[in-house]
């Protein structure tokens, strides 16, 4: 049997699902009270993803507990697009790069660690996976031992430049290998990287 992540929280205790939950695992009935506008909210959207209700409800909960309150714990904050087009089309490329080693250094360090015991490939696969299910959207294939990623965020070029150069600098220093980057667009970033 798993053990809970214990984790203190200002003067509450609280356990965490482990992050690498099975989907095997087997479900209980449990009962909430829920407002009556939320209820129907999600019913809505379960029709609208064709799902179960409770399927809905579940995938949820569990993204919140396997990623989003660890988001909140290290202060992510949610901005809005024009705000990020705005800001970073002040940024100069040489700029962007240097803010991007410097970010992408400290989430190596600091972040990957914090999600997870261990800072690994495998770790460092899940973490970027996390991390970019926050973006519009994202894609993983993977071919052998290389892993192909693509976001789609659509904010410019700047973004993109400070996005590679993080990038640069949480997976080399981890998975020991050169990231191939695609060309940058405003809108998209595309690369790649092997895994031993």
């Amino acid at each position: 049997m798993e053990k809970k992540r214990i984790t203190m929280v200002g003067e509450s205790l609280i356990l965490y699902l482990p992050r690498d939950t099975k989907r095997s695992e087997r479900l209980v009935h449990s009962s909430f009270r829920l407002r009556q506008d939320v209820l129907k909210s999600l019913e809505v959207e379960a029709r609208k993803r064709g799902v179960t209700l409770s399927s809905l409800v579940n995938k949820i909960l569990e993204n919140y507990m396997t990623s989003e309150i660890y988001f909140e714990e290290l202060g992510f904050m949610l901005m809005s697009k024009g705000f990020l087009r705005k800001t970073f089309n002040e940024v100069t490329e040489k700029r962007a790069e240097d803010l991007g080693k410097d970010l992408g250094l400290t989430v190596a360090k600091e972040y990957v660690a914090y999600f997870f015991p261990e800072v690994n490939t495998d770790s460092l696969i899940k973490f970027l996976e996390l991390w970019f299910k926050r973006f519009q959207s994202f894609s993983h294939r993977m071919d052998n031992n290389r892993h192909y990623f693509t976001i789609n965020h659509e904010i410019n070029i700047n973004f993109s430049i400070i996005l590679r150069a993080m990038l640069e600098g949480i997976i080399e220093p981890i998975a020991k290998r050169t990231v191939a980057f695609r060309e940058l667009t405003p809108n998209t970033i595309a690369f790649s990287f092997e895994i031993s």
